[in-house]
């Protein structure tokens, strides 16, 4: 044999056109031979391999008619190793041409691996080629030859102006000029030894399967019965088996019939084809299924899975996939995941933070796992639209899919509350709202129309006595990415917006998704030392006798006579309570109810106070907080000084003659505690209200004053604390530009 492969190749001698595509995978000597030999060759596949892909890979290989090499081949003529090509081009150039050529795109444009090495699809492929394909098959090649579907037969292909030209060549030793009669022996030859099984939407591929014994009939024998198989590729019934066998008439093999393999069940198939009482043959072919597990439970969902884009919480919207082992055990090979074209570009990573990502849009390949296998999807930006995606799972080097599962790639913004910017602690006080309204929460997603969920759990380095109290209310908006977020608990808790399926099983999937820190603080009274000191109000002249002053402050400028002053316990989270509390500022607000206070002078001239002077109108806090002497949380003094006053020139400014006989006043104050945070500064709470007046009713003469006509008095009228923090708005008192912030 090896001299008839000789005479067929090199017909006039040796010569360095000549090549061989040689698959190892077919057989394991056919590696070692070819790493052994001298002759120059080159891997199809390109980039570092591992061990076990660059011992299965196919290569191409300038043979020479003396080497060993050729020996090897010849005797193994009839194993589907490779095929063979005479091209005169360099082996950068035969390479690079036959690497266009390993892969191609099925109807739905997915990549797939084409094997043409493999005789049994090159003899079938090339004539079935219009021009423009066979161009492209050919470039600097002149000629292809592949086994023939006899033994010790060679088809040659050459591409000529007419079109292929197509011969069959003779193997045996002739004798006399005639050549020996040929004996068809009976062959089951699939495309490949595998048949996928799918799962999801993909749809069940077929495997070309051909069977050839030269004008004989026969009966295929299926056992134990997992493969369906058609006359066509694409639809039709399938053929009938009675009891698994099927009986083939004798015009279908001549020489060969082509039948095609469709999965029903995992497990091992043996096909046996049978032409007579002896002659038979018998091949196995693996039925294997696949399994992505996600997030959505069953691959076959129809919403599939969400995969999130790096966003301002780091590389932790990650989503997580399973790759089971393939059933049935025996399947060794390795497997592969990518994404169909036309999808969002999705990363794939071996752990679920750092590490380099590896592109889907060509296939990333693995050895198959006995155990689950977990990876990692990153998408690298978000989905045109919803379900735009399909990862895809199937065997390395097998056409067809075994699973798949939709995509949507889905970023989703950073949790705001009102206008604060979103980039840091969300901190709230507990009981405080904005038109008695709970604060208003957003999170912006894309693509439109995905499910969007919110959920709120406690820290877990809370105090045990906080974690006793209930989660605050939480309450999903009408439109998508909103929600109200009520201050009705204390603590610290992180507030968590994600994309993800309702019904999605429990465990660690990851996903689009993105969360934020919220402290909501509780303020209390721990004492109200306010005072009001009457001994201060009168009425004084100036030195100069021109001004007359009515004023409930000491002589001097010091110890008004109103002095607010309360310490308040701030509650926030974490194992001492005093998270968040640093957030918090407080101050005294004033709201005058009402205020008459006026002069009288000769000839019945009034004049009216224009403005209340209050001193100290926005309150005074103390520049830092103090650790709580017992119990959890911080404390801190809010204090001020307030004095009302007026002063009124000792003559009428429209009649200089007109001298001051009177001056009044009857005026009442509500000053109230308030208390707010930095995220939310618009939310303001009253936690204790005072409400005191001032009277007093003098007689007046230039330069001196005379008895009071009714003594000059300060007193309280209202106080109520509340037992936290409710709506300025609620307790009725005008809302003031935010006070002073507390450090």
């Amino acid at each position: 044999m090896t001299s008839d492969l000789r005479a067929t190749l090199w017909p006039k001698g040796p010569r360095s056109d000549i090549w061989a595509i040689i698959d190892t995978a077919r057989d394991p000597k056919a590696y070692w031979t070819l790493a052994n030999s001298h002759l120059n060759y080159s891997c199809l596949f390109a980039g570092d391999l591992p061990d076990a892909l660059e011992q299965a890979a196919p290569y191409l290989v300038q043979l020479s008619s003396e080497d060993a090499y050729t020996n090897y081949l010849a005797a193994n003529l009839g194993n589907s190793l490779g095929v063979f090509l005479q091209c005169d081009a360099a082996i950068k150039t035969v390479r690079h041409h036959l690497r266009k050529l390993l892969t191609v795109r099925d109807p739905r444009g997915a990549k797939m691996l084409f094997r043409f090495y493999d005789p049994r699809i090159l003899r079938v492929f090339l004539p079935t080629c219009d021009s423009n394909e066979l161009d492209q098959m050919y470039g600097p090649i002149k000629t292809y030859w592949a086994e023939g579907t006899a033994p010790n037969k060679l088809m040659e292909f050459r591409n000529s102006k007419k079109g292929l030209e197509v011969a069959s060549l003779s193997l045996i030793a002739t004798h006399g000029g005639s050549v020996e009669d040929e004996v068809l022996l009976p062959a089951v030859l699939p495309a490949t030894n595998f048949v996928l099984l799918p799962r999801g939407r993909s749809a069940p591929p077929r495997v070309p399967i051909v069977l050839q014994s030269v004008g004989r009939g026969g009966q295929l024998r299926r056992t134990p019965g997992l493969l369906r198989l058609f006359r066509t590729s694409g639809v039709g019934e399938p053929i009938p088996f009675v009891n698994n066998c099927y009986d083939i008439p004798s015009s279908s093999l001549n020489p060969d019939l082509t039948l095609y393999a469709e999965a029903t069940a995992p497990g091992e198939e043996t096909l046996t084809l049978k032409v007579d009482k002896h002659d038979e043959s018998s091949t196995t072919l693996t039925v294997a299924q696949l399994t992505l597990e996600t997030a959505a439970g069953d691959a076959q969902h129809s919403e599939g899975i969400y995969v999130g884009c790096p966003n301002a919480s780091g590389p932790s919207n990650r989503s997580r996939i399973v790759v089971h082992p393939p059933k049935p055990a025996t399947v060794r090979t390795r497997l592969s995941l990518r994404t169909a074209a036309g999808g969002p570009s999705l990363l794939l990573f071996r752990t679920a933070s750092g590490g380099v990502g590896e592109s889907l849009a060509n296939s990333v390949e693995f050895d198959a796992p006995k155990e689950p296998l977990s990876f990692w999807l990153e998408a690298q930006g978000p989905s045109a639209k919803k379900g735009d995606g399909l990862l895809q799972l199937g065997l390395a080097g097998v056409d067809g899919v075994g699973d798949s599962c939709v995509i949507t790639a889905a970023a989703v913004g950073v949790i705001t509350a009102a206008a604060e910017p979103g980039d840091r602690d969300l901190v709230l006080l507990a009981g405080a709202y904005a038109n008695q309204q709970p604060i208003a929460l957003r999170a912006s997603v894309t693509p439109q129309g995905v499910p969007f969920h919110w959920s709120l759990k406690r820290s877990d380095d809370d105090a045990p006595a906080l974690a006793a109290d209930p989660l605050p209310t939480l309450v999903p908006g009408s439109e998508s990415g909103t929600a109200s977020l009520a201050t009705d608990s204390i603590g610290s808790f992180e507030l968590l917006a994600q994309v993800a399926l309702k019904d999605a099983p429990e465990g660690d999937w990851g996903g689009p998704h993105c969360s934020r820190s919220v402290v909501i603080v509780r303020a209390t009274i721990e004492s109200n030392d306010s005072a009001l000191n009457g001994r201060f109000c009168r009425c004084t002249v100036e030195s100069d006798g021109k001004r007359f002053v009515l004023s409930s402050i000491r002589e001097g400028g010091t110890n008004s006579s109103v002095q607010l002053a309360a310490t308040v316990r701030l509650v926030g989270g974490g194992p001492d309570g005093q998270r968040g509390a640093n957030s918090i500022s407080a101050a005294w607000l004033h709201d005058v109810v009402s205020d008459n206070t006026g002069a009288r002078y000769k000839g019945g001239i009034t004049v009216q106070r224009d403005e209340t002077e209050l001193q100290g109108l926005r309150g005074t806090t103390t520049a830092s907080l103090n650790p709580a002497a017992e119990g959890l949380g911080l404390t801190f003094q809010v204090t001020t000084g307030t004095a009302p006053a007026a002063a009124f020139d000792a003559y009428a400014q429209a009649r200089p003659d007109r001298t001051i006989e009177q001056i009044w006043s009857y005026f009442e104050c509500r000053s109230a505690l308030i208390l707010w945070s930095d995220s939310a500064p618009d939310n303001l709470g009253a936690l204790l209200e005072i409400g005191w007046s001032f009277t007093g009713d003098y007689s007046c003469a230039a330069g001196r004053v005379r008895e009071p006509l009714i003594p000059a008095k300060l007193s309280p009228t209202t106080q109520i604390a509340h037992p936290a923090p409710i709506p300025v708005a609620q307790a009725g008192i005008a809302l003031p530009t935010p006070p002073v912030r507390v450090n």
